[in-house]
C-alpha cells in the first residue's frame, strides 16, 4: 500500500473485511503518517472469523479524529467516526464517516433499520457536517431509507454488479473511479476525488445596505422628538395625519443613523457578528506571528466568542417565536409569500361615498 501513491496519499482508507482479530497486534497493520481505527467481528455476530472494519486517517489532513459508535451483529457491523480536518468549506463543520459491511445472508431490512437509526443519531449531533457512508453493502439500498442521501458508484465492483457503495448527504460531492484489486480481494477498490464546490464559488456575494446606530443616535433622536410640535401634523383625514407623522420619524431616524454597505456571502453563519470576525483576525495574526502562547490565548478568546454569538443568536430567534406577529413574517419572508391587495372598509366606504 506504501507504494501506491493513489493510497499513500488519500485523506482516508476505508477498509472492509479485514479478516482482522484480537491476536493481530496493532503495529503489523500500522501505516506510515496515518491514525487507524479497527473494529474486529466478535460472537455478537454469530461467527468466529471473518468480517471487521479498519478506517485510516492521513495525519497531513487531519489529526483529530474519534469513533463515535460501534456495531456488530449477524445482519450489520459499521462504525462510524468524526474527523475535524485541518480545512474544511465554511458551511461544513465536520465529517463523519462510517464504515459499513453487511454480510451477503443478512436481514436487509434489520440492517438497515439498524444503520437508519446510528446515522440520524449522526446528523442531529452534527446537522453541518458532511456524512459519509460507504462499504460493502451487498444486496441492500441505502436509498430506501435515506432517499436524500447520494450514491456515487455507477460501475461494477465485483464482477457484473454493484455491491461496494458510498453514500453522501452532498450531491455531486465525489467521483468514484475504480482501481484494481487490493492485494487478494475480490473486490475492486474505489478512488473518490473531491468534486464538491463551495458556497463561496457556487454563489457571488452580494451587496447590502443596511442602517447602524451611532452611541448618540438614540438621546439625539429623543431629543428631537420632545422639541416636534406634533399639533402641526393634525389633519381631519386619518390617513393623511398617520402618513404625515410617519413620515417625520422616518425622516428624523434618517438623520441620525447611518448607512454603510455590506457584502453577504453564501456561506455565512447566521450568528455571525463584528466581534467574532475581529476575534478571528486577531487568531490568524497570532498564528502568523508564531508566538504559542499568544495563539493559545486567541484560539480560547474565539471560542468563548463563538459561543456567546450562537447564544445570543438562539435567545434571538426564541424571542421571535413569542412573537406571532414576526413568526409570520419570518414565514413570508422564508417562502417568498406575497399576499393579494386588501382594501380597507374605510377606504372602499369612502370610494362608495364618492360615487
Amino acid at each position: 500500500m506504501a507504494g501506491n501513491r493513489y493510497v499513500r496519499d488519500c485523506c482516508v482508507l476505508i477498509i472492509t473485511e479485514t479478516w482482522l482479530h484480537t491476536q493481530v497486534p496493532d503495529a503489523t497493520v500500522q501505516l506510515v503518517d496515518h491514525t487507524r481505527h479497527r473494529w474486529e467481528r466478535n460472537s455478537d455476530s454469530g461467527k468466529n472469523r471473518g468480517g471487521g472494519l479498519c478506517i485510516y486517517v492521513h495525519d497531513g489532513w487531519c489529526n483529530n479524529s474519534t469513533v463515535l459508535d460501534r456495531h456488530c451483529s449477524p445482519d450489520l457491523e459499521f462504525m462510524s467516526m468524526r474527523c475535524r480536518p485541518f480545512f474544511l468549506p465554511r458551511e461544513l463543520a465536520a465529517v463523519v464517516i462510517t464504515a459499513v459491511y453487511i454480510p451477503p445472508h443478512a436481514n436487509v431490512n434489520m440492517a438497515l433499520s439498524l444503520l437508519l437509526n446510528a446515522i440520524n443519531t449522526h446528523q442531529r449531533a452534527h446537522p453541518s457536517g458532511v456524512h459519509i457512508i460507504a462499504g460493502d453493502f451487498n444486496k441492500a439500498n441505502l436509498k430506501t431509507v435515506l432517499p436524500k442521501f447520494h450514491q456515487y458508484v455507477k460501475c461494477p465492483t465485483r464482477g457484473e454488479n454493484t455491491l461496494d457503495h458510498v453514500y453522501s448527504n452532498i450531491k455531486h460531492a465525489y467521483r468514484a473511479v475504480p482501481l484494481p484489486h487490493l492485494g487478494q480481494s475480490d473486490h475492486l477498490s474505489l478512488l473518490l476525488t473531491p468534486a464538491y464546490t463551495p458556497l463561496s464559488r457556487q454563489t457571488k456575494p452580494t451587496k447590502k445596505t443596511i442602517t447602524t446606530w451611532p452611541e448618540d443616535a438614540l438621546p439625539q433622536l429623543q431629543d428631537c422628538f420632545e422639541n416636534t410640535q406634533w399639533e402641526a401634523f393634525y389633519h381631519e383625514d386619518l390617513e393623511i395625519f398617520t402618513d404625515a407623522v410617519l413620515s417625520y420619524i422616518k425622516y428624523c431616524i434618517g438623520n441620525v443613523t447611518v448607512e454603510k454597505s455590506i457584502w453577504v456571502f453564501p456561506n455565512q453563519k447566521p450568528w455571525m457578528t463584528r466581534q467574532v470576525r475581529m476575534l478571528l483576525r486577531a487568531r490568524d495574526s497570532a498564528f502568523r506571528s508564531g508566538n504559542r502562547a499568544l495563539y493559545s490565548a486567541a484560539r480560547a478568546n474565539l471560542k468563548r466568542g463563538i459561543r456567546t454569538a450562537k447564544g445570543e443568536y438562539k435567545r434571538r430567534i426564541e424571542e421571535h417565536l413569542n412573537n406571532p406577529r414576526q413568526v409570520w413574517q419570518g414565514i413570508q419572508t422564508i417562502t417568498n409569500y406575497k399576499g393579494c391587495a386588501v382594501t380597507h372598509p374605510g377606504t372602499w366606504m369612502r370610494d362608495w361615498q364618492r360615487r
